[in-house]
């Protein structure tokens, strides 16, 4: 259900140009409401989120989850927003097709529209499934034996970014988090242990029976990015350590939603490039659908 507040495009683009001020990050009004025609249905009966990084020139981000199977490929390609050749977009196709309760989703940039089409496959699936998907480069399959070997064998979320290229898998980790295994999930992007208060943090945060994990690859090589644990649905005016930009995003970004999500995840890369991401619910009763999703949460009055 959408929940108590119904969608008003006018309302969303004053609240994305505020927010997007108050974070220093790029809005355009064209773009923005040539986005929201295009997925009317997805933004009407959908839930909505903000999202941004703690990166200076982080992009201010939406997306929608929808509630039923959808095709968004084929609506961003009607558009002229995709061409139907990308072999990104034909990737998410062939993942959207495994399953009869596929649904695609969009994550748009306030100033440049579509950047990346997830697919949520229904519940909890085989990395294998996933991994012999016709379409998947071989170097994203060729992880499959050490993905085996860290336990890492559900995907939940499938997705492609357009701008950067690139590949996720979003795992439903068997275990709550522990540095020994931090460790191994690192050194999957030759990353060290960060500093033991982020190791706290993140411990404290992401939910102990097992979290959402990210992994990040470069479509065309396979290469491995990055990697992400994800606390979703901070406790209620509980943050970790998340630095000026993102305590300006939580403020600024307005949650009109009946019961606000608060998001954190950590990303590591290459030495150097570590940051942090954070997503703020909008509307559409997102926690709603994240429970119904069986998605790991992290509120630590009813840890999932």
């Amino acid at each position: 259900m959408p929940g108590s507040f119904q969608f008003s495009p006018d309302r969303f683009l004053a609240d994305t140009r505020a927010t997007a001020q108050a974070i220093g990050a790029g809005y355009c009004p064209d773009t923005t409401r040539h986005m929201l025609d295009t997925f009317a249905a997805g933004f009407n009966d959908g839930a909505v989120l903000w999202r941004t990084t703690s990166k200076p020139a982080g992009a201010l981000n939406y997306r929608f989850y929808e509630r039923r199977p959808t095709a968004t490929v084929a609506t961003a390609t009607k558009a002229g927003l995709l061409d139907a050749d990308d072999p990104m977009a034909r990737l998410i196709q062939a993942w959207s097709g495994l399953y009869s309760d596929s649904t695609e989703l969009c994550d748009f940039d306030a100033a440049t529209g579509l950047v990346k089409t997830w697919v949520f496959l229904g519940g909890m699936r085989p990395l294998a499934d996933v991994l012999a998907t016709p379409g998947v480069p071989q170097g994203i399959r060729r992880h499959e034996a050490a993905f085996d070997k860290l336990g890492l064998v559900w995907v939940r979320h499938v997705a492609v970014d357009y701008q950067h290229q690139s590949v996720n898998l979003y795992f439903r980790t068997s275990e709550g988090f522990s540095p020994a295994q931090a460790r191994q999930f690192l050194a999957l992007t030759g990353t060290e242990l960060p500093q033991d208060s982020v190791m706290a943090d993140i411990q404290q945060f992401t939910a102990p029976s097992g979290y959402t994990f990210s992994v990040t690859m470069r479509a065309a090589t396979g290469k491995i990015e990055r990697v992400g644990f994800y606390a979703l649905k901070l406790p209620a005016n509980q943050f970790p350590v998340i630095g000026e930009r993102l305590e300006k995003f939580f403020h600024a970004a307005p949650s009109r939603d009946d019961e606000a999500m608060n998001a954190i995840a950590w990303s590591f890369g290459a030495p150097g490039q570590e940051y942090l991401k954070a997503e703020r619910s909008y509307c559409g009763q997102l926690v709603e659908l994240m429970q119904e999703w069986a998605s790991p949460m992290t509120d630590l009055g009813e840890r999932v």
